[in-house]
This record gives C-alpha cells, structure tokens and sequence, in this order.
C-alpha cells in the first residue's frame, strides 16, 4: 500500500514539547565477561552507540562513568533503540536496578528520555498495517494512566507474540516496550499498597490482641484475703476474683429453678446429665462437687459452664459418688507411723478460690466466681501428697501471694473466648473461663519440678522393693508381696500414678 496523508489527529506538537522522562524498560547489561569494567551501583551509566561493531552494527554499549565499557545492551532493544538514537529521537540513560541473574546478566533501569526529534514518535500518517498497530500503541501509550497495570499486562500478554515477530517500526517497538516499564511501576504501587494494608491490618491486630489479652488479665485478676491455711504438710491461700461473673452454682440454681437437670444416659458408675438453662442465665458446675440428687450422690468429673447461647454444649458428665472416689489417691504409710487424714481448711467466707503451696512451691491455683464453689473444690486438695513434707518452709501469705501474681501478670495467655488456654506457659496447665469481662472459673496447674528424692510410702508389705525413678507426684513403686510360709504366692501388682485397679504385671 502507497502512503498518504490520512485525517488523523496530529500529536507532533505534543510530542514535541515533552521534556520529561517518557518511560523505563526493564533490561539487562549483557556480555558482562568480555570486558573488565564493573558497573557501580547507585549511580547513571552511559549507552553510545557502536555502529561500527563488527558483531551487530545496531549495536549500543554501556559504560561506567568513568569511561571502562561494562557491556551491551541486548540484540532484542538494539534492534528498535538504535534507528531511534541515530535519527535523535530519544536519549538513554541507565542504572543498575538488581545483583546479577544466574544468566550473567546485569538487570538494569534503561530509562529513556525525549531528544531533538522527539516528535518523530507520533509516527508516518501511512495507510499500512503498520501505522495502525503504531497509531494504537500510541494512543495506550498517551493514556496508559487510565488502565490498571493487571490490563496493560494483560494486553501485552496478548500481542507479544506479534512484536517479538518483528516488522514493526521502531517507534512501535519502544512503545510496546515502554509499557512494560508501566507494569513494572504499577505493579510495585500495588505491592506497596498490599504491604501497607498488611502492616495496617498487623498494627490493628496487635492492638486488638493486646486489648483482648489486658481484658483477660483484668478479668482473671484476684486478690489475697486471709492467711495461710495449712492441710497436713500443704498450704492453702485464700483468693477472691476481682470481677466475678454472674454465674450460679449449678445445685442453687436446680433448687431455684433457673436450670433443669434431666438423665441423658445411665450406666452403673456414670451418667451423662443434659442442663437446660434460661436464656440470659449462667451455670456453672464445679469439678469434684458432690451432688444430691435423685439419681444418688453424684460427683461432677469435669468443670463445666452453660450459658444459652454462648457454650453449646449443654451436658456435663457425674460420677456416682458411693463412698471415696476410686482414682483417689490414697496414702499409705508405715503401720507405726500413721499421720490422721487433715480436716479440709475453712475458707473466708469472701474467699472465691485459693492457691495451694507444698512450702513455698506453689502448685495448683483454682478461683471461681462464688464462694460456694471454692469450698466445693476443696476436696480434690486430698488427692494431693498433703502428707509429703516439702523442702522449704511455708512462705508468708504476702510471699505466697507475690509468688503466684505474675501468672495473672505475665503469663503468656492465649485468649480464645469464652476460654484462656494457659498451654503456652511454660510450666503450666489449664484454663480460664470469662463471660463479658468477667471470670467464671480459673484452674492452673504448676508442674513440678524435678525435687531429686523419691517418693517411699511403705506398703507394710515384706518382700524387695523396685523404684521407677522419676520426680513430682507420679513416681511408680513396684512392690513384690511376700508369702506366708505355706501359703500360695500372691501375683505381682503394679500400681502406677493414681491408686486405680491394680494391673497384673507379666
């Protein structure tokens, strides 16, 4: 097709007057290896053309500032900048915008600049093929501001199999590459926008965590409000909750009406209990609180709340309580040297929890909402070695107190309402439960360290003794009964952890 003049809208006196930078490519420093000169960081290099390189007239070189060539550009920008350069229409500068890539190729800013024939970009007024694809890339290019990176990428995507074909002309190529430099800056825009929304997002959470946790520690917080009070060679210090919730004993609330207790399933030793509990009440069940009920003395196994609404499970699990508890674990002790089971302590009447002491080891916290609960939970403290004498003397209750405060201080809780999970402590077990800022029960176990003496209880069996070593509360004594002469053997027992039903041992 012949050229002519076509009724297009001239963008010559437009172009001609920028002065500005037009836009950056995205490419590299290649052929590194061939020359000495080290490209410096931070600073403009110089791209001259070399027209009279024997490997690629087209060619243009890259210098360092102080005049050592570093290498060259690629054949693939040569090929469209060079014709531009030796007409005057555009001007190179670089700089190094990365560390080298496996290929040895130096990753640069090519930034191009507007020359003395700048206009020359608005192309030939031609009716060919080629004037179309540029007339088109020239207008994206004049409004490129108007699409989101993810579309000129998109677009570029699509037609980059027809430039890289070649047979377009140079300024076309410059513009389709130059968009690429607006993909690259729009998509580090986007990325700085995603960076300062996750910061935002981080800081909020942060806060809202720190807030959550400052609610927790308020919520758990409590206070000393008697003396020590001793349980055989244990301690008992009386805690009241700071801010209690408004939960009711789960017997007082059966006997008011406020909760109904119906049989789910019934074996001989347990049972499993539904609660049904009007809507904007709170129950609450203490772990090893006796009750009487219709189904016979019943102790609850675990510490249990229901609030419609709040926890879903309604159902709570008893044991039936005739005589002592069988995994209770008992003492044994020499037939000559018999210590009295303690009276359980008497708490204040203000009293809503207490925190037990083997000497200055604290070793159990519990803390409720009710005084009533507290005194429910008392007597779990003889399943403890009440008659193990410690290392230590008793501390003071000031001293006592101190010892357990950083738990409510400077525990590393882990909220996860209506619960607080104490799991990522170190040294400590269990959990808190808080309803609208306040505390419904609190049950942290200290683990015990290592005290380096064992355990003997004698078991006024004769016979040889085997100790399992260990530490703490769970050590293991095996012990072979001896027979009566003429008797038959006894079989070997074990009995590990908790007096439960003894094992028969191979």
């Amino acid at each position: 097709m012949s050229e002519k003049t076509l009724p297009v809208p001239s963008t010559e006196a437009s172009l001609a007057t920028v002065s500005g930078l037009l836009g950056w490519i995205p490419t590299w420093i290649v052929g590194r290896r061939h020359y000495d000169a080290v490209p410096p960081a931070g600073v403009t290099l110089v791209c001259e053309r070399q027209p009279d390189n024997p490997s690629d007239t087209e060619a243009i070189a890259v210098y360092a500032p102080g005049g050592g060539q570093t290498g060259h550009l690629p054949r693939c920008d040569a090929a469209y900048l060079a014709p531009l350069l030796d007409r005057g229409v555009v001007r190179l500068e670089t700089r190094l915008s990365g560390p080298d890539d496996p290929d040895n190729r130096t990753p640069i800013r090519l930034e191009v600049w507007p020359a003395e024939q700048a206009a020359d970009l608005a192309g030939r007024h031609a009716d060919t093929a080629e004037a179309v694809w540029h007339h088109q890339l020239l207008g994206l290019w004049q409004n490129r501001a108007r699409y989101a990176h993810t579309a000129l990428d998109a677009f570029r995507s699509e037609v980059r199999a027809h430039f890289h074909a070649g047979g377009l002309w140079p300024e076309t190529q410059l513009l389709y590459r130059l968009l690429k430099g607006t993909v690259a800056d729009g998509a580090a825009a986007a990325e700085q926008v995603r960076l300062e929304q996750m910061r935002r997002e981080a800081e909020a959470a942060e806060r809202s965590r720190a807030a959550q946790l400052a609610e927790c520690r308020a919520a758990i917080a409590c206070e000393a409000c008697g003396p020590l009070l001793p349980f055989g060679h244990l301690s008992v210090l009386p805690l009241r909750a700071v801010r209690p919730a408004a939960a009711r004993p789960i017997a007082s609330a059966v006997r008011q009406g406020t909760a109904a207790i119906s049989c789910a399933t019934e074996s001989d030793d347990l049972c499993k209990l539904r609660v049904k509990v009007e809507r904007g009440q709170c129950v609450f069940a203490v772990k090893g609180e006796e009750l009487d009920t219709t189904l016979g003395r019943v102790r609850v196994l675990h510490d249990s709340v229901f609030a419609p609404g709040l926890v879903p499970d309604q159902l709570f699990y008893v044991v039936k309580a005739n005589g002592e508890s069988p995994n209770r674990r008992k003492p044994v002790f020499m037939a000559d040297a018999v210590m009295p089971e303690p009276a359980l302590p008497a708490l204040p009447g203000e009293a809503t929890g207490f925190a037990v002491f083997r000497g200055a080891e604290c070793l159990e916290i519990a803390l409720f909402t009710q005084p009533g609960s507290a005194a429910a939970a008392l007597p779990l403290l003889r399943a403890r070695t009440w008659h193990l004498k410690p290392a230590s003397p008793a501390p003071s209750a000031a001293e006592a107190f101190a010892s357990v405060r950083p738990l409510f201080t400077d525990a590393a809780l882990k909220p996860a309402p209506p619960y607080i999970d104490f799991s990522d402590c170190p040294g400590l077990s269990g959990e808190a439960f808080i309803l609208g800022g306040s505390l419904v029960y609190l049950r942290v176990k200290v683990k015990e360290q290592a005290c380096g003496h064992s355990s003997l209880f004698g078991l006024g069996l004769s016979g040889k003794l085997d100790l399992l070593e260990g530490a703490g509360e769970d050590q293991t004594l095996f012990v072979e009964a001896g027979a009566v002469e003429g008797e038959r053997p006894v079989p070997d027992i074990a009995y590990a952890g908790e007096v439960g039903r003894p094992e028969q041992r191979s």
